[in-house]
């Protein structure tokens, strides 16, 4: 039996997420089968991934931390006329971005977007979000170790000095108010992801657009595409880059040319993972749980339609042994070793592959990596840091004196 009936005819399903809640992979699939979705009758607007540049141009959000980094409101509005422009299809689109919405933008969303607007919210239970949020942000730039960030997150009432869009996106109980609110609880559906149910996720938004089955189908990704997570040295090596760079005005650009789409993307794209993830200590993982708890029982009161078990929220993940877990003093030469390969790549506009393709890039790093692992070398964070800091500290010295000269 199916867990939801299909949405009405020519309805414009918004995702509003919330992030590392299945997003990537569901606008991945989306993506890739844009074609094949409107042959079936559902239309994945616009050419990119998602319609993020979209969503933060009506929200007025910025990208990264520097003052231009928000896309003009044209985006949302070339977006909206396609979708209005389409008068047979159902419409799926969205950004998790749009979490963060206050109740105020909530409504305009709602209003913009029109009379036939429905929400779909993905949620997952706090504790397994905790960990993957925070290498988020240490990908982003943020210069807060692990166990601060969770101090500050998950203290009550939280501390709203430390990374705030993460409480604005994450109080999963009040985004599924503040939604409810601006559309109606009969026009929201809530799903659960439950790690028992991995089908889950895909099945209901095939049911909500009353696609056939498997129509919405998971893409065989790199790491950078699937968006995975930093293991514990390589979250260890950004952390320290980002404290030494933040401090020098790096604009959000040139960190996200050289590190985002240089360094990070490489070493995502070429490591195998065989090593230790951020896991969260035993305090916080009771405090995500309890945490949790109270969202179920604030989402059921809402009245919303929930796919799947709220109880999953309420989850409490495996703690790390040691409590307090020192973070790495070296890192593996091959993490190193691609950072930066990919920094000195995307630094001659060449992407973090020096432009080959990827798979002979992959085969390329497989055969370092074995001799690496021959040489059995090792090198300090501080080491590491000490010479991708100047390395980016002299590009941006050089780029600083270009625009003297000019």
């Amino acid at each position: 039996m199916p867990d939801v009936a299909p949405l009405p005819h020519r309805a414009r399903l918004f995702h509003v997420g919330i992030p590392k809640s299945g997003t990537t992979s569901l606008q991945m699939a989306a993506s890739a089968g844009r074609e094949d979705l409107r042959s079936h009758g559902v239309l994945y607007p616009g050419n990119r991934l998602n319609q993020r540049d979209a969503v933060l141009g009506f929200m007025g959000r910025r990208w990264g931390w520097t003052a231009d980094g928000i896309p003009p409101r044209s985006e949302w509005n070339t977006l909206l006329e396609e979708i209005q422009g389409d008068t047979e299809r159902r419409v799926l689109f969205g950004h998790e971005f749009a979490s963060e919405a206050d109740g105020e933008t909530a409504r305009r969303f709602v209003e913009s977007i029109g009379e036939r607007c429905h929400v779909a919210i993905t949620l997952r239970s706090p504790g397994a979000i905790l960990p993957s949020a925070w290498q988020q942000y240490v990908k982003a730039g943020v210069p807060v170790r692990f166990d601060d960030w969770l101090t500050a997150v998950l203290a009550d009432p939280p501390d709203l000095s430390v990374t705030r869009n993460f409480h604005d996106r994450n109080d999963q109980a009040g985004v599924v108010q503040r939604w409810s609110d601006a559309v109606g609880a009969d026009r929201v559906t809530v799903i659960v992801l439950d790690k028992t149910r991995p089908e889950l996720l895909f099945n209901t938004f095939e049911q909500l657009l009353e696609l056939p089955p498997g129509t919405l189908a998971a893409q065989e990704l790199g790491g950078f595409a699937s968006n995975r997570g930093l293991t514990v040295p390589e979250s260890e090596l950004f952390l320290a880059l980002n404290e030494i760079i933040r401090p020098h005005n790096v604009h959000w650009k040139d960190f996200q040319h050289l590190i985002r789409r240089g360094a990070v993307r490489r070493i995502l794209e070429t490591r195998t993972i065989d090593e230790e993830k951020p896991q969260l200590p035993s305090w916080a993982a009771k405090r995500a749980a309890e945490i949790g708890a109270g969202y179920a029982d604030a989402i059921k009161a809402t009245g919303v339609h929930v796919v799947g078990d709220l109880h999953q929220l309420a989850e409490e993940v495996p703690a790390r042994l040691r409590e307090d877990d020192p973070p790495p003093s070296h890192v593996p030469v091959d993490i190193a070793a691609e950072a930066l390969a990919g920094l000195l790549s995307a630094a001659t506009s060449r992407g973090a592959f020096f432009g080959e393709v990827e798979h002979t890039a992959k085969r390329e790093v497989a055969m370092r990596k074995a001799a690496v692992k021959r040489r059995a070398r090792r090198l300090t964070v501080r080491d590491v840091v000490w010479f991708v800091g100047g390395f980016v500290g002299e590009r941006f010295r050089r780029l600083a004196s270009l625009v003297r000269r000019k």
